[in-house]
């Protein structure tokens, strides 16, 4: 029992730890978006922020991205130039555009301290596509 309970109150620092620094208002954060052959298509400089998003199709506790900075950019590739919002749970980042109802472009991975990398997939009803990868270094 003593174990059980060790290991769950370490798992709850674990979470409030990574969940805080993926919501840290003053931290730019570096991204990289890259196609399936890892190529990189879009290079930004992202703030979280503990602002409500405006706008969601999508259920879930969504606040609002702030692109400070964009060195190269493929809006076509992925949308910097419209409302992007970030979501945590289970430990798990989920950050992309939720006010394109059923057209959800979503970069999701495992949250670690200073680096967070995934996938990048657009979602809709029924289906799922991988369009590439992502990862988010903490620049400070």
């Amino acid at each position: 029992m003593k174990l059980h309970f060790h290991y769950i109150a370490c798992m709850a620092i674990a979470f409030c730890t990574a969940s805080s620094q993926a919501q840290d208002v003053d931290t730019p954060w570096q991204l990289r978006i890259m196609d399936l052959n890892h190529q990189v298509k879009v290079d930004a400089t992202v703030r979280f922020t503990k602002e409500k998003a405006t706008e969601s199709c999508i259920g879930g506790q969504w606040k609002r991205v702030v692109v400070e900075r964009k060195i190269n950019a493929d809006e076509k590739f992925f949308p910097l130039n419209e409302l992007l919002a970030y979501d945590v749970e289970r430990g798990e980042l989920t950050l992309g555009r939720t006010q394109v109802c059923d057209g959800y472009r979503f970069l999701t991975g495992k949250l670690r301290p200073r680096m967070i990398s995934g996938a990048y997939k657009i979602v809709g009803p029924g289906y799922s596509e991988k369009l590439g990868y992502f990862s988010l270094n903490k620049t400070q």
